[in-house]
């Protein structure tokens, strides 16, 4: 595990809650000082505990109104490159936000999450990532939803704040 100072995980809370939050704002809330907290921000990048800045995006303002779950079984993980190239090809798609690897219900291996226009262009998905993976893939179950029904979305921040609240309490 990763070594890291009280003040990083509270500088990474404060960026966890809103990624906007200026340096000076972080600084004046920490009550220390913005070049502080700018060192620290470029060392939680460098220790890669800070990959990112990620908005919010309202998917239905952009026209995309389905949002799909798919899941399916990989046949056969003899077939290494095949397997490869499949999941390459998966995270190149534009439609798919989250691609995970794993082993679940009904012994599924691989979840999609997926955003579509509409149904047509989800259809058009699916049938290319069921043509692509042919032979390689079995036992596909689809979840769709509306924009409109998905009641919280897949949010990361709000783990990693408790986890680092947990740290920041007990090593005190």
């Amino acid at each position: 595990m990763l070594k890291v100072t009280t003040r990083e995980k509270q500088v990474l809370s404060e960026l966890l809650k809103n990624c906007k939050t200026s340096d000076q704002e972080i600084a004046r809330r920490l009550r220390t000082s913005r070049p502080t907290v700018l060192k620290i921000r470029k060392r939680l990048e460098e220790k890669e505990l800070l990959k990112g800045y990620i908005p919010k995006v309202n998917f239905e303002k952009l026209g995309l109104s389905i949002h799909a779950v798919i899941l399916y079984r990989w046949k056969d993980y003899s077939k290494a490159k095949e397997l490869e190239r499949i999941m390459n090809l998966i995270k190149s798609f534009p439609e798919v936000i989250l691609f995970v690897k794993g082993e679940g219900v009904g012994s599924k291996t691989d979840l999609i999450i997926s955003v579509h226009k509409d149904l047509k262009d989800y259809e058009t998905f699916i049938r290319r990532l069921k043509y692509e993976c042919k032979d390689n893939i079995e036992s596909v179950e689809v979840f769709l939803s509306s924009m409109e029904g998905i009641s919280k979305w897949y949010d990361l921040s709000s783990p990693a704040i408790n986890a680092l609240n947990e740290k920041v309490i007990h090593s005190k």
